[in-house]
């Protein structure tokens, strides 16, 4: 017997347990039904973990993948949006909702087909499915069939009266026909039905601001204050409406209205701050801002804005006055970190990253999770050349936050400048798996491709921004330029006359189009586009030298000097252009003429390598090195501050041999300006050529990295760079830097000597053969120039 009681008892225990514990599908609902009530109350962050609870029951459940597609929609998260809904219809086909939404993403990826062959596909099987039908007067819309849309809006309307996306929609297609009148009465119509509906409010003041009926517009905002009185928000929106219309009074009437209501909210002082601005009342602006910090001492925001505002206007100290201020009075917090990170971001702006630095590493002891100070923390390692820092920085920010396009973007930029260039191309590839839309990942990949020789990759990443935005004009100058090297004279036409009627006083546009008609032996119209180019920029350097170098070809030597003259008449301070009058007189074999115009682009820009170049040569020409050392360093004894004329004796200085003297005369140039790019840059290759110690590397290499930057595309600097690497034994990036300029190195013998040395060692024997070649075609000497001898000897 009591066994047997014993056993019921324990039955009993057992379906209670059961029943109160509930089996897999009742689990399942608790936590889908959970998840639906926080969605629709807004809170997607804690509805997303109830649907993946449902998930983790059942990893087969439609409907939760269905809902939490809807989550990431409504969190603007397309791509996690996209794979849901459709793990959530490859699941249950007949899920008409999962369906629907995914043909919404469609039609906002402009993908109108897909779009509707989702809405054909559920009302097919529900041919009264609204949200289908919305879908397919949207698609019919988009198509241009706009009276098959406006037939299935009034029938949604008839069906279901008080569903507002049918008369918005309606609304807007009354809108794009120019039909106001109608927009407005379908938009009536609703309100007449759901008088609280906001959002459709909205949009009839946007009609009746439309139709200028702007008496209207201020009784339906009147009417929205009416019905929130506590709400700020109609305050704010009739405020701006009172400053859009020329009601400044009125606008600034209400704002003061609002902070004196509510004098511990800050969102009113920036608007009525934002609202002095733009009227130029800057004083007025910074009187609010300096307000509210007196009044609000302990709230960020104001300090935040007044900086950001100074920072605008170059107005540095005064930006780190005012955080100053927030930090000394702030002990701890989340605002005491983002103002040290603004102060960090000054200081590496203004060029000062031990600053930045320090303050990020405070950031980050107190918080070592703060994705900011990593990510600021990798733009200061990566504006030190320290790559490796860089990317560890940014992965950092990526593990917490993967779809930070921003930080992506930082980190293959930095993958590149580390030379490692696949995962480069994977780290863009991967942006744009998150942000199709993302130009900058294409320009990069662009870029890659380029590098690696693989042009019609590139011009397929081109051409996708251009599919995008036909107006990006960036991508149409980068098609262009591939057009014309590829030698596709029609690709380049196309793309540089679209760009002329886009920019058609861009003095590089009309250069462009210029040189098309050159090539087209159209030498009239080719002339009246370079002119164009110089009346636009009267500095636009390339479109003097083709116009004089047109001239030149047609043996109109005077008509030369007088186009090169006239310009410099207007522009009396560009060094490149004495530089071209100097190469002139060369050719009259008027040596006088060509050193008085070197010495005078030396004398306006002491960095001028053309200017130092050429007059080596001459000097070196008239077999008078010696004279002419004496000469300049007697120019130098009256004036030891001509720092160009001192690059120019180190200059010939190396042309003679003596490389020593001319290394302690660059040396002295840098302690007396280190921004000298010409020292720097002399020194560097002399680092490079006489003393290639692992030390002299480094230096030379800390010495021109950050003129290539300056500087890009320089034939001088990168030549020098490559050297850096040939003599550091990395001969791929050496290659690397030198193919970018190949085009500007025919007059540069010690060049063309550089690439081929960089081929030989690559195992490239033909390719190291034609440049030694063309290297000592001349006469001229450059260090190195015994060994291309002997080189091509060796190479028979």
């Amino acid at each position: 017997m009591r066994l047997g009681r014993s056993a019921g008892i324990l039955a009993v225990v057992l379906t209670v347990l059961i029943i109160g514990c509930g089996g897999p599908e009742e689990k399942r609902a608790k936590f889908f039904n959970k998840g639906k009530a926080l969605y629709e109350k807004g809170d997607y962050v804690k509805a997303r973990l109830e649907f993946k609870n449902t998930l983790q029951i059942d990893p087969n459940f439609a409907k939760g993948y269905y809902m939490l597609g809807m989550v990431e929609l409504r969190e603007k998260n397309w791509k996690k949006a996209f794979g849901f809904l459709s793990k959530a219809v490859d699941l249950d086909a007949d899920l008409a909702d999962a369906q629907v939404a995914l043909g919404r993403i469609f039609i906002m990826g402009r993908d109108r087909e897909k779009a509707m062959e989702k809405a054909d596909l559920v009302l097919g099987k529900n041919p009264d499915h609204e949200d289908a039908l919305l879908l397919r007067a949207t698609c019919l819309m988009a198509d241009e069939k706009e009276d098959e849309a406006e037939a299935i809006l009034r029938s949604l309307i008839g069906k279901n009266p008080k569903r507002p996306d049918s008369y918005m929609l309606l609304a807007n297609l009354k809108m794009k026909q120019k039909d106001t009148k109608g927009a407005r009465k379908t938009l009536q119509n609703l309100l007449l039905l759901d008088e609280e509906n906001k959002a459709v409010r909205l949009m009839l003041i946007q009609v009746l601001e439309k139709e200028n009926d702007l008496s209207g517009a201020e009784d339906e905002y009147k009417k929205l204050i009416d019905q929130d009185p506590e709400s700020d928000v109609a305050k704010l929106l009739l405020a701006r409406f009172y400053n859009r219309t020329k009601r400044s009074e009125e606008a600034e009437k209400v704002l003061n209205e609002l902070i004196a209501a509510s004098p511990d909210k800050l969102e009113p002082r920036f608007y009525l701050a934002q609202f002095y601005r733009e009227k130029g009342q800057e004083s007025a602006m910074v009187a609010v801002l300096e307000k509210a910090i007196e009044e609000m001492p302990d709230n960020y925001g104001a300090y935040d804005t007044l900086a950001r505002y100074y920072m605008g206007i170059k107005a540095k100290d005064k930006a780190l006055e005012v955080l100053e201020r927030f930090i000394s009075r702030t002990r701890t917090g989340p605002d005491l970190l983002k103002a040290k990170l603004v102060v960090a971001g000054i200081h590496l702006v203004e060029k000062e990253p031990d600053d930045a630095l320090k303050l990020v590493e405070e950031v980050l002891e107190e918080n070592p999770a703060d994705v900011s100070a990593h990510s600021l923390k990798g733009n200061i390692l990566a504006a030190r050349s320290d790559f490796n820092g860089a990317i560890s920085e940014y992965r950092a920010v990526l593990r917490e936050d993967p779809q930070n396009v921003s930080v992506s973007l930082n980190l293959a930029r930095a993958h590149l400048a580390n030379k490692e260039i696949g995962l480069a191309e994977d780290t863009f590839k991967k942006i744009l798996e998150i942000k199709p839309e993302e130009k900058n990942a294409r320009y990069g990949l662009t870029e890659i491709y380029r590098q690696k020789g693989k042009i019609d990759l590139a011009k397929e990443q081109l051409e996708k921004v251009v599919e995008a935005d036909a107006n990006d004009t960036k991508a149409l100058m980068a098609l262009g330029d591939i057009s014309l090297a590829g030698k596709d004279l029609e690709g380049a036409r196309k793309y540089f006359s679209a760009l002329l009627v886009l920019q058609p006083e861009s003095a590089q546009v009309n250069y462009k189009n210029g040189v098309i008609k050159l090539i087209e032996d159209k030498q009239k119209e080719a002339t009246s586009f370079f002119e164009k180019a110089l009346k636009v920029d009267p500095d636009f350097v390339p479109a003097l030298n083709q116009l004089v170098d047109m001239l030149v070809k047609r043996k109109d030597l005077d008509k030369a000097f007088d186009r090169c003259k006239e310009q410099i008449a207007r522009r009396p301070k560009n060094s490149h252009y004495y530089v071209l009058l100097g190469k002139l007189y060369t050719l009259k074999k008027d040596h006088k003429g060509s050193r008085k115009s070197f010495e005078k682009a030396l004398e306006i820009d002491p960095n001028s390598s053309d200017a130092l170049f050429n007059l080596a040569r001459l000097e070196q020409a008239q077999g008078s090195i010696d004279t002419a050392i004496s000469k300049y360093k007697k120019i130098r004894e009256q004036n030891p501050n001509n720092l160009g004329i001192a690059i120019l004796i180190a200059t010939l200085l190396e042309k003679k041999g003596e490389n020593a003297e001319a290394r302690a005369i660059y040396e002295e140039v840098l302690k007396k300006n280190p921004n000298s790019s010409a020292a720097a840059n002399n020194l560097a290759f002399y680092y490079a050529e006489h003393e290639p110690t692992d030390e002299n590397l480094a230096r030379a290499e800390e010495l021109v990295r950050p003129l290539l930057k300056k500087f890009k595309g320089n034939p001088d600097l990168v030549d020098t760079a490559a050297w850096i690497f040939y003599r550091k034994g990395d001969f791929a990036r050496a290659e690397e830097l030198l193919l970018g300029v190949k085009d500007k190195i025919k007059d540069r013998p010690i060049v063309s000597y550089h690439l081929g040395m960089i081929y030989l060692n690559l195992g490239n024997q033909a390719q190291a053969r034609k440049y030694l070649e063309e290297s000592i075609k001349g006469k001229e000497d450059f260090p190195g120039r015994n060994e291309a001898e002997g080189t091509l000897k060796g190479l028979g």
